[in-house]
């Protein structure tokens, strides 16, 4: 269960966000903050250590970042998520590790999302922390960042990619191998000129007169004979030649 800090210098803004949280059913407890300092206050006074911060960007203290920043330098540090009117992620987001990016005003299901992913953070750690996230669109001129854990499969689109989760896909303008290669350590690997599966995503690899091709969800995705033996290599815990 989350203990949460909701910091925001507008009331009610603060005041709609925590009153969302509490029908959460990973929510167990939730605290408010009027700006930064009260915000560093009650992250150092706190008797029990935050999970998650909710964080508005824009303050007249210290902004989101300054706090962000700050944050990062905890030993045991909470996940941060943003909650903001812009559009467009700080880039300063992506090397603090942000599990999210919401923005105002801030729709049931995306915050039950954010939850969510704070939740998966907490329970993996390791790989939410090291994993390169990236930005993508999401509904409502939302911003959502992925890490590799997230995603199943990359397929190429032209001069763009569509990177697929479980119950989604977002297209982001960037190539296949820049991201495969992003997320090798995560476990990604090249299968076909069209494709890059995260190797964990895998359920099934079947081999016909057609070639090879693995299953991923419900959708089958082939692998090409330049790319098989790498797939293998990297299935056998070996490094590609």
């Amino acid at each position: 269960m989350l203990r949460c800090l909701v910091v925001d210098d507008e009331k009610p803004a603060r005041d709609d966000l925590a009153w969302m949280l509490e029908r959460e059913a990973e929510v167990s407890h939730i605290e408010q903050a009027s700006g930064g300092a009260d915000a560093l206050k009650a992250l150092s006074n706190a008797e029990v250590a935050f999970d998650v911060v909710f964080l508005d960007m824009k303050m007249p203290d210290l902004s989101g970042l300054d706090i962000a920043r700050m944050i990062d330098r905890f030993e045991e540090s909470p996940a941060v998520v943003f909650v903001t009117a812009f559009d467009t992620p700080a880039s300063d987001a992506f090397e603090l590790g942000v599990v999210d990016y919401l923005r105002k005003p801030v729709a049931a299901d995306r915050l039950n999302r954010a939850v969510r992913r704070v939740v998966s953070a907490r329970q993996a750690p390791t790989e939410s922390t090291e994993s390169v996230r990236i930005a993508v669109s999401g509904g409502g001129g939302s911003q959502v960042l992925l890490s590799a854990g997230e995603v199943t499969h990359l397929r190429a689109s032209g001069d763009y990619v569509r990177v697929h989760t479980d119950d989604d896909s977002f297209l982001i303008r960037d190539t296949m191998t820049s991201l495969t290669e992003q997320w090798s350590a995560d476990g990604f690997v090249r299968i076909h000129r069209g494709y890059s599966v995260r190797l964990s995503a895998v359920s099934e690899i079947r081999t016909s007169s057609s070639g090879r091709r693995v299953l991923v969800g419900d959708e089958e995705l082939p692998v090409s004979r330049r790319y098989s033996r790498a797939l293998t290599e990297r299935l056998h815990g070996e490094s590609p030649q």
